[in-house]
Parts: C-alpha cells; sequence; structure tokens
C-alpha cells in the first residue's frame, strides 16, 4: 500500500510553499514571502514547545511526540527556516 499523497508531500522537505515562485525578482514578492515564513516559522516553534512540554504530562505519549512528532517538526521548522532566510537574503538585496 502506498501512502497517501498528502503523506509524500509532507516529507519532501524541498518543497515550496502553495504559490511561492523562487524566480521572482519582485521587491514585494520577497517581502511577502518572508512574512508568511516568518509567521510558519513562529507557529511550528510554538507548536514544537507546547509537544516538547505535553511529553512529562502523559507518559505513555513519550514515544509518539519523541519518537515521531518531534523529529517531524523539527524537520520541518528546518525546511521553514530555510525558506525564511532565502527570502530574507532577497528581500535584504532588494530583489
Amino acid at each position: 500500500m502506498d501512502p497517501p499523497d498528502f503523506a509524500k508531500n509532507m516529507i519532501n522537505f524541498n518543497r515550496l510553499l502553495e504559490g511561492e515562485n523562487r524566480e521572482s525578482t519582485h521587491p514585494d514578492d520577497a517581502a511577502h514571502w518572508y512574512a508568511v515564513y516568518a509567521d510558519l516559522v513562529g507557529f511550528k516553534e510554538r507548536l514544537l514547545g507546547e509537544v516538547k512540554g505535553h511529553i512529562g504530562q502523559a507518559p505513555e505519549t513519550t514515544v509518539e511526540l519523541a519518537g515521531y512528532d518531534i523529529p517531524f517538526l523539527e524537520a520541518e521548522l528546518g525546511r521553514l527556516r530555510s525558506g525564511k532566510e532565502f527570502w530574507a537574503a532577497r528581500r535584504d538585496a532588494g530583489e
């Protein structure tokens, strides 16, 4: 059985966001996508903090959360931080 498409996309850590075009050199695009990535990074950081904080509250969830959710969220954060850095550099270069 193959995983569903959404699951394949979830583990593609090189994917872009819907509508994102890294070939764009328009200054408004750089500012827009930087803001989008900054928002997502902040959200995922808060989510990761919630997950980490929950581990001690319900010991039965430790393996699931620490073994699967936290590594996934950390990898996802890496992808989003890379996108944020890309658009920050593009924005700062005036593109």
